[in-house]
């Protein structure tokens, strides 16, 4: 089971430290200028054990408006939010702030924590209650239990604890096994031990001894110890309070807001979302309004282009890129908050659609139909949308998994059965959906089509030159899809010339008798044939029926010398009979064999040798 994760959130001095060390004995103001100003800075990090005897992490975090972004931090991984307010005072500034980061953030459970009640008057604290309740309707937070609590008094602490406990035995995970990832919220270095982050375990598990990588730097390192509420254990899941100890990874290398993750990220400058304008707001989200966003730890700058649409109004959830000033490394499905850059206050949020887009125009249809596929769409329907705007069309499982942010063994499983429905199809062990081969087939024949309309009587266009016109696509790619196209007899290759299967030439009565005669006389000169410039004859016609000839009829052996493909293939087959007899072959016994000049034979035993058929030792052939 996924571990449980507990958040403090409220105004400034509202009681959520004092609360925390009432419940567990441990003080999460731990820096000098914390206890010199009697609030909390950092985030701060205890445990709490359960009447159940479950323990379960609690991050503490900062209340005041200065430090909201440390706050922003300790978000991501919670489960449970204790939403502290001072009965004295009330829903401050900063609680309705923290209350809607939250709810934007995706958090769903609460428990409203009464603090300092013990001295309260009694109809204050139901004047306050009434207020919160009327406040919080709509919100994530309405219907949220209220707990009336004194952490000095000792009033309401167990009643807390068992609603702590009743909300953890009613969560309900879906565990997905995904390559370990954490955001890292702190970083520091422990004399003896070295380089330590922690973070909560956004997917998991991790190991010690495990590979990791450090974005957006890039660095590898392995992890050398796990810690989770202070003992060390060999594997951390996901939603663990985290503490990693790595190796070969200098302090200054690493710091908060970047993200550690046993698999892939991708890095981007720019991030397709769904952004909503909070509707507190007394303005929308216009468009090239300069932003602070915060994602997982991370903060960076960003220039907002909505999509679809003018401006975000406030109360509104559109669909938008964010085009950043710094490169992240988020997922899929990844929640983000956004600040606006002066003054600094929280405007809105949203999550992750595209982790890698390209720039789009904004009011393109099939851009917008896309990304409300990726929000709304069945998985197998998001795996079909990508593949199919993917400047090539092989990907691998991995790529996909990557993409989808889900366990590898789940979308190899989903792609096997779009297999079988005819979807997608494999080349080894690479993908392409049937739309994209389509699409690519399409494209190959035509440029086959063209070709042979302004070439008629050449038997085929270069495959060099048919490779040139697909610069985009890997050239692994292109003779992967001319294997499909050949298994499906859509095109003939042949000595380095391609052809669409249904081509064929229709010779004029005149280009005819020429063929014919052309024939005849290579055939008949056998293994000592006329240049190609005594066959062609400088004759037009001769030469547009050598090139329709060339590579079908017509053998080419060097830069001057063509055999006739009988003459060939009796000379090429006596080769291979004689070494299989003999060992190997010599040039004077392939001479008196064929019947022919030391040129040709040279010439001919060159061309087998970079065929690869035939490897020279010496003054031998022998069979590869």
């Amino acid at each position: 089971m996924k571990n449980f994760v507990i958040g403090t959130s409220g105004h400034i001095d509202h009681g959520k430290t004092t609360l925390i060390r009432a419940l567990t004995g441990i003080d999460t103001d731990t820096t000098r200028e914390e206890k010199q100003r009697g609030l909390s800075i950092n985030l701060g990090f205890a445990y709490l054990d359960l009447p159940s005897g479950e323990r379960v992490g609690i991050v503490d975090v900062p209340g005041h408006e200065k430090f909201i972004k440390n706050m922003l931090a300790g978000v991501a991984g919670i489960d449970l939010v204790l939403m502290v307010i001072d009965v004295n005072e009330g829903i401050m500034p900063q609680t309705r702030e923290h209350a809607a980061i939250l709810e934007l953030l995706g958090v769903k459970d609460y428990i409203i924590v009464l603090t300092k009640v013990g001295q309260a008057d009694p109809d204050l604290i139901s004047i306050v209650e009434e207020d919160i309740k009327e406040q919080f309707k709509g919100t994530a937070l309405e219907g949220a239990d209220i707990v009336r609590t004194d952490a000095v008094e000792g009033i309401g602490l167990d009643e807390l604890l068992d609603l702590i406990d009743q909300a953890r035995s009613d969560s309900v995970y879906s565990q997905k096994e995904l390559p370990g990832r954490l955001n890292i919220d702190r970083a520091f270095s422990v004399k003896g031990v070295g380089t330590v982050v922690t973070g909560t375990l956004l997917d998991g598990p991790l190991e010690v001894g495990e590979d990791i990588t450090i974005y957006p730097a890039g660095i590898k390192s392995k992890i050398r110890n796990i810690q989770i509420h202070e003992a060390d254990q060999v594997k951390a899941h996901a939603g663990n309070r985290t503490a990693i100890n790595l190796t070969k990874v200098r302090l200054e290398d690493v710091k908060r807001g970047d993200v550690l993750t046993a698999g892939h990220l991708d890095l981007s400058y720019m991030l397709d979302v769904r952004l909503t304008c909070l509707k507190s707001q007394t303005q929308a989200i216009e468009l090239w309004d300069r932003l602070h966003v915060h994602i997982g730890t991370r903060e960076v700058l960003a220039r907002v282009v909505p999509i679809g649409v003018d401006r975000i109004r406030p109360g509104q959830s559109e669909l938008a890129q964010l085009r950043l000033e710094e490169v992240v490394a988020v997922k899929k499905d990844d929640r983000f908050i956004v600040r606006a850059y002066s003054p600094v206050i929280t405007i809105g949020g949203g999550v992750v659609l595209d982790p890698k887009p390209k720039k789009h125009k904004r009011y393109n249809e099939e851009v917008i139909e896309s990304l409300e596929l990726k929000e709304t769409g069945e998985t197998s329907d998001i795996l079909l949308d990508f593949l199919s705007r993917r400047t090539h069309g092989l990907t691998s499982t991995k790529d996909m998994a990557d993409y989808l942010n889900l366990p590898l063994k789940d979308v190899k499983k989903m792609v096997s059965e779009m297999v079988d429905k005819g979807e997608l199809v494999a080349v080894g062990a690479l993908y392409l959906s049937e739309e994209t081969l389509d699409k690519m087939t399409r494209s190959m024949t035509e440029t086959l089509a063209n070709f042979h309309q302004t070439h008629p009587l050449q038997p085929g266009m270069p495959l060099g030159e048919f490779r040139s016109q697909f610069k985009k696509i890997d050239p692994r790619d292109v003779d992967a899809i001319l294997k499909i196209l050949q298994d499906r007899e859509q095109v003939v290759i042949s000595a380095e010339l391609i052809r669409l299967s249904s081509f064929n030439v229709d010779y004029s009565p005149e280009q005819k008798a020429v063929h014919e005669a052309m024939s005849k006389e290579m055939q008949k000169a056998g293994m000592t044939p006329p240049s190609i410039e005594e066959l062609i004859q400088d004759d037009p016609i001769r030469k547009a029926v050598y090139d329709r000839m060339l590579g079908k009829e017509l053998i080419q052996v060097d830069r001057r010398i063509v055999l006739d493909h009988r003459v060939y293939e009796e000379a090429l087959n006596k080769v291979k009979a004689y070494i299989n007899q003999n060992g190997a072959i010599t040039l004077g016994e392939f001479r008196d064999m064929m019947g022919t000049s030391r040129k040709y034979g040279i010439a001919f035993l060159e061309h087998l040798d970079r065929l690869g058929v035939t490897k020279r030792i010496e003054d031998k052939r022998v069979l590869r």
